[in-house]
């Protein structure tokens, strides 16, 4: 459980985040710009706009700030119109246009539908991954 508690661990199972999590100052769209399909969700732009938003450190004495981040609600594969809101910007005020032209360039809308494979593995100590189950995605 890496040192949660169990009332913390009941909330997040019973989903109740917003009794567990900060809450930001803003939470901010990020809109499809076209109608088609989530053709690829770049991770390393929304990561480093997550850094840049507070949500991570630059410099080891940098203190996160554990009520920001980026939501997503649309992910490979997903079929969008435009307008439709891929994701969200919780922030304390700190997003500028750079961050939100680096969070929406990360979402790639395009004509084709990709099917999309996820994998669930078993990892255990001192063990090979095993594979445990394999489907593809039903959007």
């Amino acid at each position: 459980n890496q040192g949660v508690g169990k009332n913390i661990l009941d909330l997040l199972e019973a989903g109740q985040y917003d009794k567990v999590f900060d809450h930001p100052k803003f939470v901010e769209p990020i809109k499809s710009p076209a109608s088609g399909f989530v053709e690829a969700v770049k991770a390393l732009p929304l990561g480093k706009a997550t850094v840049l938003l507070g949500g991570g450190r630059q410099l080891p004495a940098d203190v996160i700030e554990m009520a920001v981040g980026i939501k997503l609600l649309k992910t490979k594969g997903d079929k969008v119109n435009t307008g439709d809101v891929l994701a969200e910007i919780h922030h304390n005020g700190k997003l500028t246009e750079d961050i939100r032209k680096q969070i929406e360039d990360a979402f790639v809308v395009g004509p084709q539908h990709l099917p999309i494979k996820r994998v669930l593995a078993v990892v255990r100590d001192n063990e090979e991954v095993q594979e445990y189950e394999t489907f593809k995605g039903t959007n």
